[in-house]
């Protein structure tokens, strides 16, 4: 059943190449994408030592998480759903009860969560993920003063919200300064900065995670219905491609509001700085648009590397779908937190089930789980990276 939806969409891609005057993906042998990596410019016939996708992620294992994460971005889809759900390669259902390993497996990463969190909070608010629920969480198991009033974000100056993802590493540390009893910052507009890296040693970096397709349709109800003034409202379809074209038009550092939530991948732009590209294929309208496609390496490594690596070095990743359950446990651990009655709060409007799996159609879900295929494996691994951590002591 997926495969009907995978040729559809590959279909439509490779109308898009053959205006271009590039060859079509169904036109050149699969390893050959393999060897040279980029599909557009890589039209050579293979050498016959060349690997197979099989072989080259069971080579992966014997490397580094890095490698093994991108051997899986470059499966084809119904292969790597295959991996992530049939064979469970994450070890998911086992992790839920116990710790499966008697070593690490290969996409652990040798990093470890502080135990000491005392230093500053930097908490990297993925939008509709659970973050109004986290800073309310903050604002019981803290003090008062140690809690910025406005959703956990500090004030700069007349502005409420003081955008501390773009502030500088100096900036934040005279905030810190001036502002003793603070202990946490929220920054849920900008994507995460990579040079707040460089005060590890003061900061305990702590997100939540939740299902890519939950939180994109999350965020359509939230922002293109809801908070939508138009009488008539926009379709899924139609609300991701405005919201597509308004993101390309804009910085990752403007100082508007909800203008990147709504791209796909949402997860790898988030922690690669904004790097992680759009597609940019036209479609008809009322189509549901493209993501970037796995053939497309030289857009999209880069900045799914850099999103897997600042992820792994984050001291605490909760997971939206776990928080009754082992991610309360990895707070109390972590950060002391005793005070976690389960909740969801909103910051508007009421409670809506985002199930996206329920709510939308075989067709829309397949085709946004591909457009959207480097957020899931960054979700389902960092998934098994939390348990992991909280079951593998």
């Amino acid at each position: 059943m997926v495969d009907l939806r995978i040729r559809r969409t590959e279909g439509i891609r490779a109308a898009a190449w053959r205006q271009k005057g590039v060859r079509s993906p169904s036109k050149v042998n699969p390893v050959s994408l393999l060897v040279c990596g980029i599909l557009t410019f890589c039209l050579r016939s293979p050498p016959t030592s060349a690997l197979s996708n099989e072989q080259r992620l069971r080579k992966a294992t014997k490397t580094n998480f890095l490698d093994f994460l991108v051997e899986l971005a470059r499966l084809p889809t119904s292969d790597l759903r295959r991996r992530l759900y049939d064979e469970d390669i994450f070890q998911l259902a086992e992790l839920e009860g116990s710790c499966p390993f008697s070593s690490p497996p290969p996409w652990l990463p040798p990093t470890s969560p502080k135990r000491d969190s005392t230093g500053l909070v930097w908490y990297e608010h993925v939008s509709k993920s659970g973050g109004t629920s986290f800073c309310q969480l903050a604002q019981v198991n803290m003090r008062k003063e140690e809690v910025p009033a406005y959703y956990c974000m500090p004030r700069d100056g007349d502005m409420q919200d003081g955008r501390v993802g773009r502030w500088s590493n100096e900036k934040l540390l005279k905030y810190r300064t001036e502002h003793a009893p603070i202990r946490i910052v929220s920054n849920e507009w900008q994507p995460f900065p990579p040079k707040r890296r460089d005060l590890k040693h003061l900061l305990f970096f702590v997100t939540t995670l939740r299902d890519p397709l939950d939180r994109l349709l999350s965020a359509y109800h939230f922002w293109g219905i809801l908070h939508n003034q138009e009488k008539v409202k926009p379709s899924l379809a139609e609300w991701i491609e405005r919201k597509r074209n308004r993101s390309n038009t804009k910085s990752p550092q403007d100082l508007g509001i909800a203008i990147h939530i709504g791209r796909y991948n949402f997860i790898a732009w988030k922690f690669s700085n904004g790097t992680m590209p759009q597609s940019q294929s036209t479609i008809a309208d009322g189509e549901m648009p493209l993501g970037v496609a796995k053939e497309e390496e030289d857009l999209w490594r880069k900045p799914f590397v850099m999103a897997a690596e600042t992820l792994a070095n984050f001291d605490l990743v909760l997971i939206l779908e776990l928080m009754s359950s082992h991610s309360s446990q990895m707070l109390t651990r972590t950060l002391g937190w005793t005070h976690l009655e389960k909740n969801h709060v909103v910051p508007s409007g009421k409670v809506e089930n985002n199930h996206a799996a329920a709510a939308l159609s075989k067709d829309i879900y397949d085709s946004l789980w591909e457009a959207n295929r480097f957020d899931m494996i960054l979700y389902h691994w960092m998934k098994a990276v939390h348990l992991a951590r909280s079951q593998c002591p």
